[in-house]
């Protein structure tokens, strides 16, 4: 007899399907690929988040900001109060990115060195195709990236193509413990 066995997808008891709110994850990894929109020609460079926490995984797709060269000849993404990015990176990081704080980022995506290898990032959803790995991100000193980040997502519900699924929705860092007040001595 083998270890496994065939199951129907609705008897599939992996997914999980959580009540809209808001709930504590950890990263896992991210995740570098390409992914096609109904809103451009060319599939997008897309970061790919995995979070988990002791129910199970939920990863979101985020296209990266528009990308330009630096005077240094370093290239630069585009800091923008709207982006996706820029709140995982926060929340990640433990507080909201604002314009002079983006300077902070400094990523690295392994096999891109320039704009066109963005280019050539594999498709996501693709059988044979497997996303990029290791990708590094870092907040000054701060590797935001590093497995184990804890992060506050907030869920909803929508329909999918067979199932209703959660979608994340909003991404908070987690709130700082405030310091007690020290107790006077007494001498």
């Amino acid at each position: 007899m083998g270890i496994f066995k065939g199951i129907k997808p609705q008897e599939h008891t992996e997914f999980m399907l959580r009540e809209p709110g808001t709930y504590e994850f950890s990263l896992v990894e991210i995740q570098a690929g390409r992914i096609n929109s109904k809103f451009a020609d060319e599939p997008k460079p897309t970061l790919r988040f995995i979070f988990e926490d002791d129910e199970g995984r939920l990863s979101a797709l985020v296209n990266l900001p528009s990308v330009s060269r630096l005077p240094s000849g370093e290239y630069g993404l585009a800091w923008n109060e709207k982006s996706k990015f820029w709140s995982v990176v926060g929340a990640l990081w433990g507080r909201v990115i604002g314009p002079e704080d983006a300077l902070l980022l400094d990523m690295d995506i392994p096999t891109v060195a320039s704009t066109e290898d963005l280019a050539k990032l594999p498709l996501f959803f693709v059988e044979g195709s497997e996303p990029v790995k290791g990708i590094k991100i870092r907040m000054g000193e701060d590797e935001v990236s590093a497995p184990g980040r804890s992060v506050l997502l907030t869920l909803t519900k929508k329909q999918g193509q067979e199932r209703e699924v959660n979608v994340i929705t909003g991404y908070a860092p987690i709130p700082r413990k405030k310091a007690k007040p020290v107790a006077a001595t007494p001498w």
